[in-house]
């Protein structure tokens, strides 16, 4: 057991936000915490992380329980780079190893006995830890959290706030706590890191406790859902999709015992109606002792909570051609984003535009926009488009305004018409008065939406349109967004989403980007099946060659693209091959001095060195099997597609 949760109680005021909630998490279990925004989910995880305190019920934790929790608004220290605070996960490590260095200098100026004692201990200690490996790991989940090498000493303060979450989760991930609590931990991750992120998940060693409203990610990491409402929690076995089963018929069940309940009481009031004051009073006074003992129990039917009523209205046609790029590049200085991009997007086509962090995706916006010029290249609007934008978090959005007064603003229309438009996004009550900058980040995007529904524009570019939504909002975003009936192009990390409302992918990249007449999720299946397809003249092939590549690992299949990651592949490999050499070549030179010592050599010392560079040979033999294999495979995809 990692935690047993006994009949939390939390109240804010006279408000009942937990009401005896109960949970328990076992070690390694991996679990999704769901529910509509609001509910109560943050202030559980505040209470298991020792933010808040509960008003009633208990926690009883395993010992020496370690957790790990990832936040929305975790704090950096700012004057760190990113290489110091990612390396700040391990730092009893690199205290230790601060220690053996000081050690190993006294060593060779004026070792004692002590001093030799305390080394061969913390030496023991470091190597047992994973301390020669240390390095290796940080280097890697940086890089996997989409930070390259040039980035490590850049600071904190310096970094965007997505970049900052990144780099939270990625010291995090490295603290391998017992217990990892992670609050909506895709956003601000791109696609291939959401997909390397499952994979490190699934195969994580603690329990995961999981807050998010990325439905296929839940369904990819989560073994058991633990559904959050009216203050409560219910458990259910299983993926994801496995619980919207379950609790689909959990509601049927309940809703038909709520119903042959009411039933019952109507009857039993009826007869108590009828004959009380009757010959029949004590039956009927009898039926009302029952009726109200059946209230008092009564089953209640399921809440079906309100979801956004949004919609488009008939948009007006535009031309056949809605936009046109040719040989479209742009780049900021000396950081390049995408280059030469040739694409056509047609009336009625929905788009879904992918790729990684840093490829350009919200530039392409802005570039479409007539907001920024290109590097190079031409960009052509067709015949009568109208665009309607959504960015990300709401920045077209007045802070100081409320919603009222925005809308008013916005669309000149009456307080009325703006209120209607308003509720039916679910922005009602004092809510409306309240300034734009108190608003969650799920109601100011909800505003946006409205605003550009009011608008009612013939082509839509949007921007992460679903961050902050819940499950219901994005489910009703996917319903607006599969009528609306004019062009869309929608950036989003949703595979979900982009898998309900896309027919056609662009995958934008600073390498080469890739088009594909299908969504996302088509996209990669198809991609793939071709990096699985056997090719009978290709002898890679047929002993680990692509096709036994993890698709987190293989390559894009642009040629230009394809051709560049083998050159550095090479690199790669013929760099650890050099440091294979120079390893083994001291071990030969220590082997020679230890089967030859002069007098007074310190063996001890010596030897511990000696097991030190074969752990470290054995390091890096693994590294360069793994960086041949990977260079294996690139050449046989590049013999594929020739």
């Amino acid at each position: 057991m990692v935690v047993q949760v006994h009949h939390i109680r939390k109240l804010f005021g006279a408000d009942i936000v937990l009401d005896g909630v109960s949970l328990r998490l076992d070690s390694r279990e991996k679990v999704a915490l769901v529910g509509r925004n609001g509910v109560g989910k943050s202030t559980l995880i505040k209470i298991l992380t020792g933010e808040l305190e509960p008003d009633g019920g208990s926690l009883q934790w395993g010992r020496g329980v370690r957790v790990g929790y990832l936040s929305q608004h975790s704090q950096l220290n700012p004057d760190h780079s990113v290489l110091d605070s990612a390396q700040a996960a391990h730092e009893d490590l690199l205290h230790l190893k601060s220690r053996l260095d000081e050690l190993e200098q006294k060593l060779l100026d004026h070792p004692t006995d002590d001093d030799l004692d305390e080394f061969a201990r913390l030496q023991s200690h470091f190597a047992d830890q994973g301390g020669y490996s240390l390095e290796r790991s940080v280097e890697t989940v940086l890089q996997r959290m989409g930070f390259e090498p040039a980035e490590w000493e850049k600071p904190v303060r310096a970094l965007s706030g997505g970049e900052r979450t990144r780099l939270t989760f990625a010291r995090l991930l490295l603290e391998e706590p017992d217990l990892l609590i992670l609050d909506e931990p895709t956003n601000h991750l791109d696609l291939e890191a959401t997909e390397w992120l499952e994979s490190w998940l699934r195969g994580y060693s603690g329990a995961v406790l999981l807050v998010s409203h990325d439905r296929i990610f839940l369904e990819n990491v989560a073994q058991r859902v633990v559904e959050m409402r009216d203050g409560q929690v219910k458990s259910y076995p299983g993926t994801y999709s496995q619980y919207l089963v379950l609790r689909q018929a959990d509601e049927e069940r309940q809703a038909a015992v709520a119903r042959a309940q009411q039933d019952q009481i109507a009857k039993l009031d009826e007869y108590v109606r009828r004959f009380m004051n009757s010959q029949r009073t004590a039956q009927a006074r009898g039926r009302l002792k029952q009726m109200e003992k059946l209230q008092a129990s009564a089953v209640q039917a399921p809440n079906q909570a309100k979801s956004m009523a949004a919609g488009f209205g008939k948009v007006h046609r535009a031309g056949d051609l809605v936009l046109e790029t040719q040989g479209l590049s742009m780049a900021f200085g000396a950081q390049k984003l995408f280059q030469d991009l040739n694409w056509v997007v047609r009336w009625g086509e929905k788009w879904g535009v992918v790729g990684p962090n840093g490829a350009g995706k919200s530039t392409l916006l802005k570039v479409i926009l007539g907001q920024l010029p290109p590097v190079s290249g031409r960009i052509r609007l067709g015949a009568n488009v109208q665009v309607g934008v959504f960015r990300q978090d709401a920045e077209d959005l007045n802070l100081e305004l409320t919603p009222l007064e925005q809308v008013l603003d916005r669309l000149g229309v009456d307080v009325a018409t703006a209120r209607n438009l308003l509720g039916r996004f679910l922005i009602t009550g004092d809510d409306v008065f309240r300034p734009i900058r108190t608003l969650s980040g799920g109601e100011r995007n909800k505003l946006s939406l409205a605003l550009l529904t009011a608008e009612n524009p013939n082509v839509l570019l949007l921007d992460e349109p679903t961050n902050h939504l819940d499950m219901p909002s994005r489910e009703a975003l996917a319903e607006v967004l599969r009528e609306f009936g004019g062009t869309l192009l929608l950036i989003s990390h949703d595979r979900w989403l982009l898998g309900e409302v896309t027919g056609h992918t662009l995958d934008l990249r600073v390498e080469g980007s890739q088009i594909f007449a299908g969504s996302y999720p088509e996209y990669r299946a198809s991609r793939d099946r071709r990096l699985a397809a056997p090719n009978a003249g290709s002898g890679a092939a047929k002993a680990g060659g692509a096709a036994g590549m993890p698709a987190e690992n293989r390559p894009q299949l642009s040629p230009r693209e394809l051709s560049k990651e083998i050159t550095r592949q090479e690199k790669a490999v013929a760099q650890i091959e050099g440091e294979i050499h120079s390893t083994e070549q001291q071990l030969d030179d220590l082997g020679k001095i230890m089967a030859s010592p002069e007098d007074g050599s310190d063996l001890l010392a010596l030897s511990t060195r000696y097991a030190v560079l074969q752990q470290q040979l054995q390091d890096q033999l693994e590294e360069w099997e793994s960086s041949a294999r990977k260079l294996e495979d690139l050449r046989a995809l590049q013999s594929e597609g020739n």
